[in-house]
């Protein structure tokens, strides 16, 4: 009789299964579209509101990066937890390869975020932005509605039971 996994690899099993990077993908969309909703007025008036801008961008970009990496390496993290290979199977590798995909895009969208708030903090000696904060904070709002967007897709390609009885393709989705 096949004994049951100690607590610990349970609860490790639990925290990085597909349903858990679903609840995340969940939260950080609800969080996206929160900020999206506090953004949108004060890309009006983008000159008079630049810190609170930055502030959010800068902030959610951030949260991407970090997300983005650990998603982008699930692999490696339940290799490190010595979840592989005993716990590795058809879905666990499925798993990993759309989580390297979206965590990728997810690290580069959240480094594209900084780099937009990065252009408006540089000396305008150097960089002159003054008059582009509209611009710039424009464009990393759509890279946060990106983000959200892909990490609904995300969702639904971890969600399809079917999609990991298919032979493992390339690109999102």
């Amino acid at each position: 009789m096949k004994q049951s996994p100690p607590l610990l690899v349970r609860l490790l099993l639990a925290l990085t299964s597909r349903y858990s990077i679903v609840l995340i993908n969940v939260l950080l969309v609800a969080i996206g579209v929160l900020s999206l909703k506090e953004l949108a007025p004060l890309l009006f008036n983008a000159q008079d509101n630049t810190k609170e801008m930055e502030d959010i961008v800068e902030n959610l970009g951030v949260i991407l990066i970090g997300y983005g990496v650990a998603i982008e390496e699930r692999h490696a993290f339940m290799n490190i937890f010595r979840l592989y290979p005993e716990h590795e199977d058809k879905t666990q590798a499925a798993v990993d390869h759309h989580c390297h995909e979206y965590g990728l895009c997810y690290l580069l969208l959240g480094l594209f975020m900084e780099v937009c708030v990065a252009l408006v903090k540089l000396p305008n000696s150097i960089v002159d932005t003054s008059q582009e904060e509209l611009l710039l904070f424009g464009i990393g709002a759509v890279l946060l509605a990106w983000s959200a967007w892909l990490m609904l897709r995300h969702c639904a390609v971890l969600l399809r039971p079917g999609r990991f009885d298919a032979p493992e393709g390339h690109g999102l989705g």
